[in-house]
């Protein structure tokens, strides 16, 4: 017998349980996901996929979409990387992302944003992301190195 809390559905142990929930709707997504389209797609320990959808709240003014939206994306989905492999109460957050721009994105088209953690340590996770249109085409990637706190 553990002293650990069992995983239940409404309270999961582990942030990969966390993601599973959310993917499956169990529980809601983060307020980010709403703002920027992004609903997981595939989940498992250290990896994330999830489909991306810039629309006209992502333009730039001259009818672009906004580099930032990538680039959330990609921080978004490095992010959930580690956190697939940190326990559900354990607090991260960004602190440094490199992204470069390939090709641009078109508003109203989806697009698959997928991580990797590379490696991570007691207090730092190191992750790559991309970002891929539905022909497979690179438009944006990623390296994320992110604080674990806790």
């Amino acid at each position: 017998m553990t002293n650990q809390p069992a995983s239940t559905p409404s309270s999961p142990a582990k942030g990969l349980d966390v993601l599973q929930a959310m993917m499956d709707g169990r529980i809601e997504r983060s307020g980010i996901a709403h703002t920027m389209p992004m609903q997981l797609s595939a989940i498992e320990a250290g990896k994330v996929s999830m489909r991306v959808t810039p629309d006209e709240r992502h333009l730039n003014p001259a009818g672009m979409v906004h580099g930032g939206f990538a680039a959330t994306c990609l921080d978004g989905a490095a992010a959930l990387a580690l956190y697939s492999s940190l326990d559900a109460g354990t607090a991260y957050s960004t602190v440094d992302l490199s992204v470069k721009y390939l090709r641009p994105l078109a508003p109203n088209t989806e697009y698959l944003a997928s991580a990797t953690l590379v490696e991570r340590t007691r207090s730092l996770g190191i992750c790559n992301a991309e970002l891929r249109g539905a022909d497979g085409k690179l438009h944006a990637m990623a390296s994320a190195t992110l604080m674990v706190k806790g």
